[in-house]
């Protein structure tokens, strides 16, 4: 998948999936420098929220909420393929919509978390 829309693909919808972040840009006390850069990348006036998680199974990903399909598409033009610490971030739309977009439409139903084994 080079551009995010291949047509197996998620449909597009305003959360992007931001992937092959560096390692060292996913650790906790770099988390807020990570969202900072995610943030200026787009612009940040369009940029609704930001999850980055350091833990075992989500270093290295990202998502970013945006304000609406257009500045998504946008959004993962720019993004796809550049580069943070030295390593190119791969972009596509998100398979689902964020619990962010999902409370503003009033369709949230809460958090189901997956089980998984220990790393």
């Amino acid at each position: 998948m080079t551009d995010g829309m291949d047509q197996d693909g998620p449909p597009p919808n305003q959360t992007l999936y931001v992937g092959n972040i560096n390692e060292a840009l996913s650790r906790k006390h770099r988390l807020h420098e990570l969202k900072e850069k995610l943030t200026n990348l787009c612009k940040p006036s369009e940029v609704l929220d930001i999850v980055a998680l350091s833990n075992f199974y989500d270093k290295g990903q990202a998502f970013v909420v945006l304000k609406n399909i257009e500045q998504a598409e946008a959004a993962m033009k720019k993004l796809q393929g550049h580069e943070l610490e030295g390593q190119a971030i791969k972009v596509a739309y998100a398979k689902s919509k964020s619990h962010f977009v999902q409370k503003a439409e009033g369709t949230y139903s809460g958090h189901k978390r997956k089980e998984r084994p220990p790393p």
